[in-house]
């Protein structure tokens, strides 16, 4: 019977401290089920796209499981994080332990029962609940892919077992910690360790030098990018250096700040304002980190949440820009090629004629065609010079090159060109004088302003979805196109990459639904010279299946950003309100009234609160530019839809910003008035 209460012991003396400490644990426990919960619907949602065999579901399962490991390493740092919050308040009762008379190796088997009691806990709860929501969250997903689904209940057996090995591994680590942290210090340090950080920090000016010139740096970057390419080889790099300075500045900058409030004794010397200051500052090498990670978490929520609206909203726009008519003929010419401009081909006549056959056959009409010729090749550019040649050492640049009478038919123009003249539009740094394209030299005429094409339904043809820098010609004809093709391929090395001119007819069609698909089924078969034909239609399909999967796995990655934003300033608060609350009871003893003190309360969590909010709505406004155009690689030309959802997803994280500081700030005071 004394072997079985032995045994008993620590369970119950592991389940009473839970309930002692039920306000930091709690929460706790609710955060480590909802990402358990995440991590097995996400885990079964995978293996019910794999199951099921549906066409595009190669894709969805690639992006949902790649969503599962990133978020595994979110849920790693996560629940450190929180843990060393609970940790930082239990110290001081664990040293109380030691001092009655307990051993360390006694405290060992209690934080032993304590993170098992979590770690099943969450477990229990986060399967149970992701067993009830991973059909509904199956579902979800298909919607979103627009593809037609049915509620069937099941339990995969292997997203059970990966969720329990990752919580296992997870908890392990975090009880090695908790054991590690008590065992190094004594007693006494553990007594006092919650008491830790009471000295005013000094002004480290360095550090602070240091964040504002990574910030700016980072700052530079995002601005300074002018293609795709650009955006997306320094966005990595620019988000290193934000969060770098962001970091400095909030440890740094804040308590210089602060100090050069103290200096202003008209600001100072206020009840409410001396209080909040003169805490603040002696604990703000704590509170920075924190306040830090808020404003990084806060901002990756709004880039997450304003680009995968945006993706999914304008999929249409998308696809338009993609597939400018609901039929859309290619038909490679290298005829025209290996004539080196003297050649001629009869491929396009055929084509349109054969269009127009098979629609009168199909029982449609072939309405709003519109065809042009094409020439596009990637190239090194240097001084006014592009060449395919391997190994230049220019930028990489995406050449496209159109005939005049294309283009002066695409936007209702009549310019004229003399031989050996261009008109020109860039993305990158303005051409002047001459120009050579592949050893063929021309004279820029002109200048082209970027409106008109990206406005247009060729936009994306032109390359302006290509991530890298942009450079259109207007050339006087296809002779010209002819000659620019052979010399981009006589350049090219080993027939790497061979540049052909493309002849491009587009066109919607009007009909029934079956005459329709009789003549999209037919065309490949009975239209002469096509090398490839796209029908908008079934590209749909295709793009609903990518970004739906791409909201999908973003919904996942914002709750878990919103998650640990919560749970920080939960924890924040909580922590400061128990290291207030012996202040504010001396300030209540010398004469502060209830509202003084509620006041003071709210001018000190106000002067710090919303400092992450503000620098990460600066942080979304300095990248923008450089979202657009990452974006672009998706597609994703429409800046205005991109900034309206920016826009909102900003206003709605404000709102829920506000509701959780509003909660945070009651719990403060209570804790601060027990």
């Amino acid at each position: 019977m004394n072997t079985m209460h032995n045994l008993l012991f620590y369970p119950r003396l592991a389940g009473t401290n839970v309930k002692k400490n039920s306000s930091i644990y709690y929460p706790y426990l609710f955060a480590g089920s909802l990402m358990a919960g995440l991590l097995y619907v996400l885990n079964s949602v995978a293996d019910m796209v794999a199951d099921s065999g549906m066409e595009g579901g190669d894709i969805m399962h690639m992006l949902v499981r790649i969503c599962f490991f990133i978020c595994i390493l979110f849920v790693f740092i996560i629940l450190f994080y929180i843990n060393s919050f609970i940790m930082k308040r239990r110290k001081k009762e664990f040293g109380l332990f030691c001092i009655l008379g307990m051993e360390k190796k006694h405290l060992a088997f209690v934080l032993f029962w304590e993170v098992f009691l979590g770690m099943l806990i969450s477990l229990l709860a986060g399967i149970g609940g992701g067993a009830l929501f991973s059909q509904l969250m199956f579902l979800l997903l298909l919607k979103f892919a627009g593809l037609p689904g049915r509620l069937t209940f099941r339990i995969p057996v292997q997203a059970v077992g990966e969720t329990c090995l990752i919580y296992l591994i997870c908890f392990s680590f975090v009880l090695v910690y908790d054991i590690y942290s008590v065992f190094r210090a004594n007693p006494t340090e553990l007594l006092r360790s919650s008491r830790e950080g009471e000295r005013e920090p000094k002004t480290r000016w360095f550090l602070a030098l240091i964040g504002a010139a990574s910030l700016g740096a980072g700052y530079v970057k995002a601005l300074t990018t002018y293609t795709a390419s650009d955006a997306l080889m320094a966005f990595f790099p620019a988000v290193i250096l934000v969060i770098i300075g962001t970091y400095c500045l909030f440890q740094a900058g804040s308590i210089a700040l602060l100090k050069t409030l103290r200096k202003k004794k008209s600001f100072y010397y206020r009840p409410e304002n001396f209080v909040s200051v003169s805490g603040m500052i002696y604990r703000m090498k704590q509170n920075a980190a924190g306040l830090a990670s808020i404003c990084i978490l806060s901002t990756a929520v709004l880039v997450t949440l304003s680009s995968c609206l945006s993706l999914y909203a304008g999929e249409e726009d998308m696809l338009k820009n993609q597939f400018p008519r609901e039929i859309n003929l290619y038909a490679e010419l290298p005829e025209l090629t290996e004539g080196g401009g003297s050649g001629e081909s009869t491929v396009p006549g055929a084509m349109k004629e054969a269009a127009e056959a098979l629609s009168v056959s199909a029982g449609c009409t072939a309405k709003k065609q519109m065809e042009l010729y094409l020439l596009s090749f990637g190239a090194s550019y240097m001084n006014n010079r592009f060449s395919t040649a391997f190994g230049d050492n220019g930028r990489t640049s995406m050449v496209s090159i159109l005939p005049l009478d294309d283009y002066n038919r695409l936007y209702d123009q009549t310019r004229v060109l003399e031989e050996g003249e261009v008109l020109y539009l860039t993305t990158g740094e303005p051409l002047s004088g001459e120009v050579e394209i592949c050893g063929e030299k021309y004279r820029i005429r002109e200048q082209l302003k970027e409106e008109p094409f990206r406005e247009s339904d060729i936009t994306q043809f032109l390359g302006f979805g290509s991530a890298a820098e942009l450079h259109v010609f207007i050339v006087p004809g296809l002779q010209d196109m002819g000659r620019l093709s052979a010399a981009s391929n006589a350049q090219a090395q080993e027939g790497r990459f061979p540049a052909y001119i493309y002849y491009n007819l587009f066109f919607d069609l009007e009909g029934g639904e079956e005459a329709v698909t009789a003549f999209e089924s037919r065309a490949a078969a009975e239209i002469p010279g096509i090398t490839r034909i796209y029908v908008r239609s079934q590209a749909r399909a295709e793009f609903y299946e990518l970004y739906g999967s791409i909201l999908f796995v973003g919904i996942f990655f914002i709750a878990l950003f919103l998650t640990a934003t919560v749970l920080i300033i939960y924890y924040k608060q909580i922590t400061e309100g128990y290291d207030d609350r012996e202040r504010f009871q001396i300030m209540e003893k010398v004469g502060m009234s209830v509202k003084e003190v509620r006041k003071t309360i709210t001018r000190q969590v106000l002067l710090i609160f919303f400092l992450p909010l503000g620098m990460s709505v600066i942080h979304i406004a300095v990248a923008f530019p450089q979202l657009c155009k990452m974006m672009t690689v998706f597609g994703m030309t429409n800046i205005g839809l991109f900034a309206v959802f920016t826009l909102l997803s900003v206003f709605l994280f404000a709102l829920a910003y506000l509701l959780v500081y509003r909660l945070t700030a009651r719990i403060y005071f209570k804790i601060v008035q027990a």
